[in-house]
């Protein structure tokens, strides 16, 4: 039997959502810039399809469709530094490191200087920290709405309201919410946000992923953006069918929200009483309840390697993670945790476990007997 306990990583897509892809890219397959018939359908699904996901995700936003959220966030890292040389960029040692890596290759390309946020041990930005970074040569703001190891969920709004005490409006606020859109409420308009992040993979789609952004009054992030892709060939695009039915995984998903976050709150519950009948004290939950998104639950095993666990369990069929699948063969310790003042023989205890629609209560039940045997045979 397969337990698939890696859905922050990616999540099986609905069936419904495989379905409407296959029918519509063998219905709308032309390249959505070209001037044929087929061309202008396709480009009517993509233009139909950025109204439908801004108003389910961020009223009135723009949309740039991507392949992936690595692009997406490289994307507007990009486009905000070559527009912005020489300004400042507040950031985090927390954040996902497709974030990290952009901000670092960008901000030396275009001279931006980057400064860091700290992050407390219960894994929330330290708002005083914040607010002696954000001086006046600040041009972006870039964190994690929730981050993607621990599953902290940040306070957009009350750091959109440290930054507009201290940037006096110049400074551009970006949510990586790839981990957030569709499983916990996005506060597009309550935390100001320019720039906020979707991608299919997380959410119940086959594919497609898309930077949706607060355009300028005359429209110049547009044009820019407009640049990277065309003149440019920086930005891909996914193809119109993925387009159509991301916007619809995501009107699905956020009508049913409440519904979905009570379920699988339960079984995030009741897996973490399962590990800790079998560990007891030699596990700690990284990240209170009460901070952290249902749908990841990460814990350190002070006297075991996360990285072993993974492994024993996978010889038994079941997916988990030590931490971002991005950094899974990496020989050194979450850069997370240790930004949480975590040691780096806790942070290799670290262990997570993230779920999606398709967990269910005999998942978390058969996981138990599983993991108790992992770990007496560590």
């Amino acid at each position: 039997m397969e337990l698939y306990f890696d859905n922050a990583a990616s999540c099986r897509p609905f069936e419904w959502a495989v379905r409407l892809f296959s029918e519509t890219v063998l219905s709308t397959y032309a390249n959505q810039e070209s001037a044929g018939a087929l061309g202008v359908r396709a480009n009517k699904l993509v233009r139909d399809a950025s109204k439908r996901l801004a108003t389910a995700v961020a009223p009135d936003a723009d949309v740039l469709w991507c392949n992936s959220g690595t692009e997406a966030l490289a994307s507007a890292i990009r486009m905000h530094c070559a527009s912005h040389p020489g300004s400042g960029i507040v950031t985090s040692e927390a954040e996902h490191p497709a974030l990290k890596q952009a901000i670092r290759r960008f901000a030396s390309l275009y001279g931006l200087q980057v400064s860091c946020v700290k992050i407390r041990k219960d894994g929330m930005l330290d708002l005083d920290s914040l607010s002696s970074l954000l001086t006046s040569k600040v041009s972006l703001l870039a964190l994690h709405h929730v981050n993607a190891e621990t599953g902290a969920v940040q306070d957009l709004t009350a750091i959109r309201s440290i930054l507009d005490s201290h940037s006096f409006g110049k400074t551009k606020f970006l949510a990586d919410t790839t981990q957030s859109v569709c499983k916990v409420p996005v506060p597009w308009e309550e935390a100001g946000l320019d720039f906020a992040t979707v991608s299919g993979c997380k959410i119940g789609a086959p594919c497609g992923a898309a930077l949706l952004f607060r355009d300028s009054s005359d429209r110049s992030v547009s044009r820019r953006f407009r640049a990277l892709r065309g003149a440019d060939h920086a930005v891909g695009r996914c193809v119109p069918a993925a387009a159509h039915v991301l916007a619809s995984v995501a009107e699905w998903d956020r009508k049913t929200l409440a519904e979905r976050t009570e379920r699988v709150k339960k079984i995030r519950t009741r897996v973490l009483e399962a590990v800790k009948r079998s560990a007891g004290t030699r596990v700690l939950e990284t990240i209170p309840a009460d901070k952290a998104s249902p749908y990841i639950l990460h814990l350190i095993f002070p006297e075991h390697q996360g990285a072993v666990l993974v492994r024993i369990l996978e010889s038994e069929g079941v997916s988990v993670a030590a931490g971002s699948a991005c950094m899974a063969e990496t020989a050194e310790p979450s850069g997370t945790l240790r930004a949480m003042g975590f040691s780096k023989s806790m942070a290799f205890g670290a262990f997570r476990l993230s779920f999606w629609d398709d967990t269910t209560e005999k998942d978390a039940e058969v996981f138990e007997n599983l993991f108790d045997s992992a770990l007496k045979n560590y």
